[in-house]
């Protein structure tokens, strides 16, 4: 079994920019946070290129009914106190893809202490469809925390290591079902 774990953007694609901050470069980081937790725990993973686009990742990756997958972003809002913590997931979601979802967002507001926004599919996303989602598995995509909101980063930095221990937790029970 495999968990394939990708931080969302790459290096020339900044994803959202607030406060200094850019979207790419600290989901990247808190990628790599996740992926060396999941392999103290025994966890296979294997990871987007920083410099691939996403095409060319789900391209490359071989996921099967046996994999979990999961995609790190932050969000970003106009209003620049937006807050919270969402799950994404397929439109033809299971139970599995649900519970999974709901566990990620739950876990991650808890620890970051902000508003649990829950768990959406992809057709209520602003895209309507994402590629991620025509992967095999168990997959989701989190939106840790607001970039735009101050706060909620604050809270990120200050929970990221914990944060990123608990979520590999995650991703190992969801291997361990499959």
């Amino acid at each position: 079994m495999t968990a394939f774990l990708s931080a969302g953007h790459h290096l020339k694609d900044s994803g959202a920019v607030a406060h200094g901050k850019q979207e790419n470069l600290e989901m990247i980081k808190f990628r790599d946070i996740v992926v060396n937790y999941c392999k103290s725990f025994g966890v296979t993973v294997i990871i987007d290129d920083d410099k691939e686009t996403l095409s060319e990742y789900l391209l490359r990756i071989k996921t099967g009914s046996g994999s979990v997958v999961l995609e790190f972003h932050l969000d970003a809002a106009a209003n620049a106190n937006a807050t919270g913590s969402t799950a994404v997931v397929g439109d033809d979601a299971d139970r599995l893809d649900m519970a999974f979802g709901k566990e990620l967002v739950d876990t991650t507001s808890l620890i970051l202490g902000i508003k649990n926004r829950g768990v959406i599919k992809e057709a209520q996303t602003h895209r309507k469809k994402l590629g991620l989602m025509r992967e095999q598995g168990i997959v989701a995509l989190l939106e840790v925390c607001f970039i735009s909101n101050p706060n909620d980063m604050a809270a990120y930095e200050a929970n990221k290591y914990t944060l990123g221990s608990a979520l590999a937790k995650i991703v190992k029970k969801f291997e361990d079902m499959l």
